[in-house]
């Protein structure tokens, strides 16, 4: 048995039989020979030309492996020139003229690859996302996706980029229907539950945005950039709770951001545990003496306790350590409608 590289939607290592020779014992008898027949058989030059294509895109794919995108590209063009309507070579082609920065003629050898084989996923995959790419097309990109969906109804991939580009059309109803059929077909990650609450979230639809992205937190693992990102979004969602629960969870796995204590400790405000949230804004300044937020964030706390002389005094760190910058020119005003307490 040997394994060899097989071109194809997905392409995958298979395993091929091979013939070999008794080592020893007696002579071998020699097989019947068939009889021979006076023409070959029908369509003989057809299945030549398509073996001659098979072995070009095999050679193609090989080059590709190996990085070698112009060796590739002439044996892939070898084996269209064989078989024109042959989808996998066009595929490849289309991914060796990416490589090299071809997108136009990716695009075609994309398009090529669909018009000979229309349930080909990869290919609709990959035309949508040069679509979506800078400066995005998206009415392009849904055409492209709603005709692979229905050759290929079971791919998840396929309906989570038909919901980003409806999503860029502020098509929230269609939006949502590609982000469930994305979910039903098993693309229940963190990221896909994230995007759909996001998309929600600027569409104003706040409690609906709430829940995907609770699920996205049940699911998120111990992605800590992942926990922070949901974290920060459950907040504008007024899920506080859910908040103070993210940050946790990303505070475990760095527990030396600054940011992640703020973060967290606004959270706890609004759930009016202000002696917690005191606490996280104390923490983030251990982590970073400097961080304006901590700073104006605790004078804020102790404004909410009529502590005003350490209000005072924490609002000036945050000015003094922001500088310029937007907390910083907050801390400012908020001094001036304080008088500065006597010492």
């Amino acid at each position: 048995m040997k394994a060899r590289w097989r071109g194809g939607r997905g392409a995958a290592w298979v395993i091929a039989a091979g013939l070999s020779l008794s080592a020893c014992g007696g002579p071998q008898q020699e097989a019947p020979r068939e009889p021979l027949v006076a023409d070959p058989p029908v369509g003989s030059s057809e299945g030549a030309a398509a073996g001659a294509a098979g072995t070009e895109l095999q050679r193609g794919i090989a080059y590709i492996k190996n990085e070698k995108y112009e060796e590739a590209k002439a044996h892939l063009d070898n084996a269209l020139e064989l078989k024109p309507d042959n989808a996998e070579a066009a595929y490849y082609l289309a991914l060796v003229r990416e490589k090299t920065g071809d997108r136009p003629g990716a695009e075609a050898a994309y398009r090529k690859a669909l018009e000979n084989d229309p349930g080909l996923a990869e290919a609709a995959l990959n035309l949508a996302a040069l679509y979506l790419d800078e400066p995005p097309r998206p009415d392009e990109a849904i055409t492209v996706l709603s005709a692979a969906v229905e050759k290929a109804p079971d791919q998840a991939r396929l309906y989570q980029n038909l919901a980003y580009a409806y999503g860029l059309k502020k098509d929230v109803a269609n939006a949502s229907k590609a982000y469930e059929g994305a979910i039903a077909k098993g693309a229940a990650g963190a990221d896909v539950h994230f995007a759909y609450g996001l998309m929600l979230f600027e569409a104003k639809e706040l409690d609906r945005a709430a829940a995907e992205l609770k699920k996205a937190l049940a699911v998120a693992g111990d992605d800590a950039a992942m926990l922070a990102t949901i974290g920060r979004m459950l907040g504008p969602v007024k899920a506080y709770g859910d908040c103070v629960k993210a940050f946790d969870r990303a505070l475990k796995l760095k527990p030396d951001l600054a940011e992640l204590y703020v973060r967290r400790g606004t959270c706890r405000h609004e759930l009016n545990d202000e002696e917690g949230a005191r606490a996280d804004y104390a923490g983030a300044i251990k982590a970073d003496p400097k961080f304006a937020a901590a700073h104006y964030y605790l004078g804020l706390s102790y404004l909410v306790d009529k502590k005003r002389q350490r209000a005072y005094s924490a609002l000036e760190q945050a000015a003094r350590h922001g500088g310029d910058t937007e907390i910083g020119k907050r801390a400012r005003e908020k001094m001036k409608m304080l008088v500065k307490p006597a010492r």
